[in-house]
């Protein structure tokens, strides 16, 4: 489903999450809203791909540990309870730092033979 037909609430989430994010990921998150641009018959926007479960957060951070090697970056967030805990992977881009998702390849499409 497309951000955008999930509200203006979730696009506009989406849109600034997409912007934290590194340019192997953007890279990413382009073949994927070409291809489902093909499948849905209109342009779909790369942030619009983005799941909403993947950049929503499920509680408040309130520690963070983080371990750099060069230009990689794994940062800890940790919250009150002991579930509450996430890894993210970033990634040094100039002089700034990205987040960069670990997606699946994408899979070949299954081709019809007519």
């Amino acid at each position: 489903m497309a951000a955008e037909q999930s509200g203006p609430d979730q696009a506009e989430n989406a849109k600034a999450a997409y912007a934290l994010l590194s340019k192997a990921t953007h890279a990413q998150l382009e073949k994927r809203a070409e291809r489902s641009s093909r499948i849905e018959g209109h342009h779909v926007e790369p942030f619009e791909v983005l799941a909403p479960g993947l950049f929503a957060l499920k509680f408040q951070p309130k520690q963070f540990t983080t371990s750099v090697n060069g230009d990689t970056a794994t940062v800890r967030l940790a919250g009150d309870a002991p579930e509450d805990s996430a890894t993210m992977r970033c990634v040094k881009e100039g002089k700034v730092w990205r987040v960069s998702l670990d997606l699946p390849e994408l899979l070949d499409l299954p081709h019809r033979q007519d």
